[in-house]
């Protein structure tokens, strides 16, 4: 499993600007695998899940 920062905080890490929110994809994982990790699933159509301790959203990379 490979999770990746992406979206408007790498736009604002490179323009020197403050970072609000981070969004992660996760590439190499089942939504199976999400779930025994400790996260949790918010997305029904796609799938969005939380994470355990921070609570940032991370999304399952599209193939």
């Amino acid at each position: 499993m490979q999770v990746y920062l992406v979206g408007g905080a790498v736009r604002d890490r490179l323009l020197n600007l403050p970072v609000r929110e981070r969004d992660w994809v996760v590439v190499g994982a089942t939504p199976q695998e999400m779930l025994a990790l400790g996260y949790t699933q918010v997305g029904k159509d796609f799938p969005v899940f939380l994470h355990p301790e921070s609570k940032e959203e991370y999304a399952l990379a599209r193939t």
